[in-house]
């Protein structure tokens, strides 16, 4: 489902008059392949690379160097980034970076609506997400009046709406208490088809990985 070869991604920094001026390489000569329905675990320090890796699933970065493929598409085929992006869901860790409605059951169902759903599924899926994180009680609610818990509850409900064959979570339980983290544990544990790509700092909430990368200056140390 995920394959990197020999992954690199560098930022580079321009002056005013383009010439480069600084390289930073995030990712380093990483090769991973992930199978369908397999559970990822990566870990490292701030600054070790992994939301870098983790934004080159769905294409929002793409490599300096090498190759990474999802779901048998190069993410360097212009051509296939559409198909790409629609293949995996990402929560990130500031969930106001993701709202674009006013209730929260809207925003819940605007991916689905995006990708072509039918209604009567839309609403079949935002009832059914909203339940996996508790919060099905504030689909009437805005979103920019919640708690912190609360709006990344509804940012994984949201990728969880749109069915995606692959799910990112960029420290996205970090603002959520144990329990809750426990909960959402359980319903990613119910989505055995799902490919499963999991960014975190708590070992509590990749314990149950199927394989836990360890980052370090963008390479894989362990």
């Amino acid at each position: 489902m995920i394959r990197a070869k020999d992954l690199v991604y560098e930022y580079i920094r321009r002056d005013k008059e383009e010439n480069v001026v600084d390289i930073t390489t995030a990712i380093n000569k990483v090769n991973i392949d992930v199978e369908t329905g397999q559970f990822i675990a990566i870990l490292g320090h701030n600054g070790s690379g992994k939301s870098t890796f983790a934004k080159h699933i769905n294409a929002i970065l793409t490599p300096s160097e090498g190759s990474l493929w999802v779901d048998g598409k190069n993410t360097n085929d212009i051509e296939k980034l559409w198909e790409i992006r629609q293949s995996a869901g990402m929560v990130f860790q500031n969930p106001d970076n993701q709202f674009v409605a006013n209730l929260v059951e809207e925003d819940v169902g605007f991916g689905p609506e995006n990708l072509g759903v039918k209604p009567a599924e839309i609403w079949d899926r935002v009832e059914e997400s909203l339940s996996a994180v508790e919060m099905l009680n504030f689909r009437k609610k805005s979103p920019n009046r919640l708690s912190g818990g609360q709006k990344q509850r509804i940012s994984i409900a949201r990728a969880f709406a749109k069915h995606t064959p692959i799910l990112i979570m960029d420290d996205s339980t970090s603002a959520l208490d144990m329990e809750t983290e426990h909960e959402i544990q359980k319903t990613l544990n119910a989505l055995p088809n799902t490919t499963k790509l999991i960014i975190a700092h708590r070992i509590s909430a990749v314990r149950h990985a199927d394989e836990i990368l360890v980052l370090e200056n963008g390479s894989i140390a362990e």
